[in-house]
């Protein structure tokens, strides 16, 4: 029995180190993650206009045409729960206001619950964040394909290519292609329409929470809609979409320290604008910058 096992030891014991090394390479690669948290721990007490949300925001707002410090903190399908945990996270000794966007899908949809879930390991690895015991939340080897893992590992540290996606203020700055706005009209707010809308009840906690948080430290809240085409906006269900301007609406109006915009239909905008139906491109994302500027410097 105990010369099995020693030979047992022997034969794994090289897949064991190959593991090891695989994600200790794969955590090593710099991202977008990593890149925001650094940021954030060297920078949060010097800025006073702090950008959060999902991808809407990753590529919609840039802080070069925002007035004063200010840093773009979301990530693509960062739901409102992570949001708060950012803010938790650092010091905010010059912050102002905190800019949420509450899109179609906002209130009924975690991150955790969501088809993109393995990002959860993001933030347990790269924001020290602790969300899940779950081993495949914890390893970056467990939590997405073998197959792309090496691709990344290759890309990385043979091609030399970056995994950064954003700019050096968080911005979203590598985009995709342009994709029809017609198609992706239809698919995406097939995909942002929820069936389940229980999260409604959480979702409005962690705002209440926020909101607490920003009242104590003399912080205003802004709310806004992202503009989207009319191809996403014209298949979005009526009852989601009224449901959820009505309650920002509704929190917004209670609360003196909140603000909310609804840009969904904003006319400024044009097919130009868009690199698919919901989110913007660099000048669209110029646009809606400036006009977020313009808004903050309206309300006080």
């Amino acid at each position: 029995m105990k010369n099995f096992i020693k030979k047992t030891i022997i034969f794994l014991l090289p897949l064991i180190i190959l593991v090891l090394l695989m994600e200790s390479l794969l955590r090593n690669i710099p991202n977008d993650y990593n890149y925001k948290n650094d940021y954030l721990i060297n920078n949060s007490n010097n800025i006073n206009k702090l950008f959060l949300g999902s991808s809407h925001s990753y590529y919609g707002i840039n802080p070069e045409f925002i007035t004063g410090s200010s840093f773009n903190a979301s990530h693509i399908s960062q739901s409102i729960n992570l949001d708060y945990e950012i803010i938790k996270k650092y010091e905010w000794n010059e912050l102002e206001y905190i800019i949420i966007p509450i899109d179609y899908f906002s209130l009924f949809f975690w991150l955790s619950n969501g088809v993109e879930y393995w990002r959860i390991k993001n933030y347990n690895l790269y924001y020290d964040m602790q969300l899940s015991n779950k081993l495949s939340d914890n390893s970056e080897l467990m939590s997405i394909s073998l197959k792309s893992n090496i691709k990344r590992i290759i890309s990385h540290y043979l091609l030399n290519n970056s995994s950064i996606t954003c700019s050096k203020l968080g911005f979203g700055n590598k985009y995709k292609k342009i994709q029809d706005l017609l198609v992706t009209g239809k698919t995406a707010a097939l995909r942002h329409t929820k069936k389940d809308l229980s999260k409604l009840d959480g979702s409005l906690l962690i705002l209440k929470e926020i909101i607490n948080f920003a009242s104590k430290n003399d912080i205003e809240i802004i709310f806004y809609t992202s503009p989207a085409y009319k191809t996403y906006v014209s298949n979005l269900d009526q009852n989601q979409l009224n449901l959820t301007i009505k309650t920002i609406n509704k929190l917004a109006i209670k609360n003196s320290n909140c603000n909310y915009f609804n840009l969904l239909e904003d006319s400024s905008f044009n097919s130009s604008d868009f690199r698919d139906a919901d989110h913007l491109n660099p000048e669209g994302a110029k646009k809606l910058s400036l006009r977020m500027d313009e808004l903050i410097s309206n309300i006080k």
